[in-house]
C-alpha cells in the first residue's frame, strides 16, 4: 500500500499543494510552523477521518479560505493511493455549516462516490509516530484506549461500528442516570428497571463485542511487541496487557469461537451491571464497560510505567508502534504507511538507529519529517526521496 499523490486545498497553512510521492515515501525538512506536521496530519486524517492533533474541525480550515471566491470557509484533502486491490481516491471536505457559521462539517468521497466516515476508515492504513507518543506509557488510560481503537478500527469495520454505537448508547445511558439522580429515583423502582433495562441490553451487546475484539487483537499485538522488543531491549521482554474493567477472565482458548466468547462476556457484563446498579444510580454514571478498560505496558510481569526506566519506556513505545504495523499487515495483508513526524529529534542516536533500522526493514512507504535536515541523511533513509 502506498500514496501516489496528495492534494491539499485550504488545509491549515496550505493554500494549495499538489505532491507526488514515490512508493518509498518522502523526507521533509523545515522549520517549526512550515507545514510538515500539517501534511502528516492530512494523511492520518485520510486513514481515520479524524485529526490526531485537534478535535475542532475549524482549526484545519485555513483562516481566510474561500474569501478569494466569495464562498464560506472550506478545506479539502484528496489522496490517491494504491493497495493490493487497485487504485483509489479518498476525498475529505470540511465546510462551514450553512445554518451556523460556528459549525463545520466533514464530507467524504471514495472513488468519486459519497460515503459515510465509517466507509472511509482503514481504506488507507497508517501508523503514526509522534513526539507525544513518549507519554503513551505514563499517560492516562484514555490515551492508550484511543491508540488501540485507532489501530483496530483500521483493521475491522465491525469493531468501528460497535465502538460508535457503544458511544451513543453510553451517552444516552449516562443521561438517563443523571436524570434519575436529579429526580431521586430508586434503582429498584419499576420505572428505573424498565428504562435502564432498555439501554443495558444495547450496552452489553456492543460493549461485549468491543471487549472480545480488544482481547483477541491485544493478545496478537502483545506477541508482536514482545518479538519487536527483543531487538530493542536486550535484558527483559516488553509486552502489552489488556485489563478490562469488567470482571471476566481473559481467555486465550484458541478453540473458543468469537460468538462463544462474546456470550461469556455478556453473561459477566449483565451480572456486574446488576451488582453495581445502586452505585450507578447514586453517582449518575456508567461504571462498567470498555470505556473504563486499562491497557498496560509490561516489562517482564511488572508495570513498565512504574518499574521501567525512561529509556526502556521510549524503546517500548517504538516496539509497540512497530507491533501495530505488524498487526495491521498480518490481519489485512496490507503494510501500513509509516508516518514519522519529528520523532527523530526526540531520540538519542542509539534509539534513533534502532528505530530507523527497523523501519527500513519493514518495506512500507515512509513519510518522515524533521526540523534538522542532518537527521534525514541517516543511512537507513537514503532510499527515500
Amino acid at each position: 500500500m502506498h500514496i501516489s499523490r496528495l492534494s491539499l486545498d485550504q488545509f491549515r497553512v496550505y493554500r494549495g499543494l499538489e505532491l507526488d510521492l514515490s512508493p518509498g515515501g518522502l523526507r521533509i525538512s523545515g522549520r517549526n510552523g512550515s507545514g510538515k506536521t500539517s501534511l502528516v496530519e492530512a494523511i492520518a486524517m485520510t486513514s481515520t477521518t479524524r485529526s490526531p492533533r485537534s478535535r475542532a474541525d475549524r482549526e484545519m480550515v485555513r483562516w481566510n479560505s474561500g474569501s478569494d471566491y466569495g464562498v464560506p470557509p472550506y478545506s479539502r484533502i484528496v489522496t490517491m493511493l494504491t493497495d493490493s486491490v487497485g487504485d483509489h481516491v479518498v476525498e475529505i471536505g470540511i465546510e462551514q455549516d450553512s445554518t451556523n457559521d460556528q459549525l463545520f462539517r466533514k464530507k467524504f468521497r471514495l472513488d468519486g462516490s459519497p460515503k459515510r466516515a465509517h466507509d472511509i476508515v482503514g481504506v488507507l492504513k497508517t501508523v503514526l509516530f509522534s513526539p507525544e507518543d513518549v507519554q503513551l506509557i505514563s499517560g492516562p488510560p484514555s490515551e492508550r484506549r484511543r491508540q488501540v481503537d485507532i489501530v483496530l478500527s483500521q483493521i475491522d469495520r465491525t469493531y468501528l461500528s460497535s465502538l460508535a454505537q457503544y458511544g451513543r448508547v453510553l451517552s444516552n445511558r449516562n443521561g438517563l442516570l443523571r436524570s434519575f439522580v436529579k429526580d431521586r429515583i430508586d434503582h429498584r423502582s419499576a420505572r428505573a428497571t424498565n428504562e435502564i433495562g432498555f439501554w443495558d441490553e444495547q450496552l452489553v451487546d456492543h460493549g461485549s463485542q468491543i471487549i472480545a475484539q480488544r482481547e483477541r487483537m491485544l493478545l496478537q499485538l502483545s506477541k508482536h511487541m514482545a518479538q519487536r522488543s527483543k531487538g530493542l531491549i536486550s535484558d527483559r521482554a516488553v509486552s502489552v496487557g489488556y485489563q478490562p474493567r469488567l470482571v471476566v477472565q481473559v481467555s486465550d482458548d484458541a478453540s473458543l469461537s468469537h460468538h462463544g466468547r462474546v456470550q461469556q462476556i455478556q453473561a459477566a457484563y449483565l451480572a456486574m451491571l446488576d451488582e453495581r446498579r445502586s452505585e450507578e444510580f447514586r453517582r449518575g454514571v456508567t461504571l462498567i464497560g470498555p470505556h473504563r478498560d486499562e491497557i498496560q505496558f509490561l516489562i517482564g510481569d511488572r508495570d513498565l510505567s512504574a518499574f521501567g526506566s525512561r529509556g526502556q519506556q521510549r524503546l517500548a513505545v517504538i516496539a509497540y508502534k512497530l507491533a501495530e504495523t505488524d498487526l495491521i499487515a498480518s490481519e489485512t495483508g496490507e503494510r501500513p504507511i509509516l508516518l514519522l513526524d519529528d520523532v527523530l529529534s526526540e531520540l538519542d542516536s542509539v534509539h534513533r538507529d534502532m528505530l530507523l533500522s527497523a523501519v527500513s526493514a519493514h518495506a512500507s512507504q515512509v513519510i518522515v519529517t524533521s526540523t534538522d535536515v542532518d537527521l534525514l541523511q541517516h543511512a537507513d533513509l537514503q532510499d527515500i526521496p
